[in-house]
């Protein structure tokens, strides 16, 4: 039976921190951030330390293929901390980093980063141009290890989130369906998806160089001290996909402000990345478009006024690049 009470789980967690490495619990503060995970800051003999626990209702921990992409994830968080990326180190036990304790809970321990969050569309130039550079150096990292066939680095399958027209009209006539009592600005925003959706080219639906990344570039996942990348964190979703989607991700949460683009923070994470690697004038533009593509028939949907004020952020961008889709070139393409 899995333990779902809040002491309970510490008590566990402590159990398993004494048993396995030696360290003694002393306080346990509860992050309240995120979808029904439980997440907490662990106070020790040793320092501090971050455990996620698993909640079943959010993950399908009890499915072993999906567990094994969650320990590639974290495998590849490892490999880049050990190569001196910014971002906590999860700790192993026989060299993985999932971890069960007795009530049959899956769990990650890693150490602590410093850093605060900068709010969603507010991150500075020079701390963009901080993350451009950490981003590259991170998929740097994990192309070099994928060539030389680096333990979890090596795919399994095809690339995840490749886009197809055919699955886009059918998740929207989905999403039609069930908007039909919704308000009039949840439909609004469905008519200007449908219509962007159907104004893309083949060209659109060009897979782009598959790679490693970490697939939730966004503001709550970064750390800054200052004007600098202190850590990037929850490495969960890291998977064999499209690395430009970590680019276009970060542009639009870390730059799309009530005024639009920012283009001076734009330009000084493209300057960031290209400090460490290639990038074209016009990937940003092509990637912010690859992402909205992916993630507006996530948040542009029926729930959308139902929903927390993360899902309305991701569903607000989805809305404004929609709303500028004709602009989008002379917005981001130059840079």
């Amino acid at each position: 039976m899995l333990l779902t009470t809040e002491d309970q789980l510490i008590g566990e967690i402590a159990g398993w921190l004494k048993k396995h490495l030696s360290v003694e619990l002393l306080s346990a503060g509860r992050v309240n951030r995120g979808l029904m995970n439980e997440k907490w800051i662990i106070g020790t003999n040793k320092g501090r330390l971050f455990v996620k626990c698993y909640h079943p209702g959010r993950f399908k921990m009890d499915d072993p293929e999906f567990r094994s992409k969650i320990e590639h994830a974290l495998q590849q968080q490892l490999l880049w901390y050990q190569s001196g990326g910014p971002c906590p180190e999860p700790l192993t036990m026989e060299g993985r980093c999932m971890h069960i304790l007795p009530c049959g809970r899956y769990m990650s321990v890693m150490t602590c980063c410093p850093g605060v969050m900068v709010p969603a569309g507010m991150i500075g130039e020079q701390a963009m141009h901080s993350l451009g550079r950490a981003a590259a150096d991170m998929h740097t990292v994990w192309d070099s290890a994928g060539a030389s066939g680096v333990g979890a680095t090596v795919p399994a399958g095809e690339p995840a989130w490749q886009l197809s027209r055919e699955e886009m009209e059918r998740t929207w006539e989905v999403s039609w369906e069930a908007a039909r009592s919704s308000s009039g600005r949840v439909r609004s925003a469905l008519q200007l998806q449908k219509a962007v959706a159907d104004s893309l080219g083949d060209d659109d639906f060009t897979p782009l160089t598959a790679g490693w990344a970490h697939l939730d570039l966004w503001a709550d996942n970064l750390l800054f001290e200052g004007d600098a990348l202190a850590a990037i964190v929850d490495f969960d979703r890291a998977r064999y996909s499209f690395p430009a989607l970590d680019l276009g991700r970060a542009v639009l949460s870390g730059t799309l402000g009530g005024s639009g683009f920012r283009r001076d923070a734009v330009a000084a994470f493209a300057e960031g990345y290209r400090s460490v690697q290639p990038l074209p004038p016009g990937s940003l533009l092509k990637a912010v478009k690859y992402v909205w593509c992916i993630e507006s028939l996530w948040w542009i949907k029926p729930a959308l006024e139902s929903s927390s004020s993360v899902p309305v952020r991701f569903a607000e961008e989805m809305i404004y690049t929609a709303e500028h889709w004709d602009q989008l070139d002379t917005l981001l393409g130059d840079i």
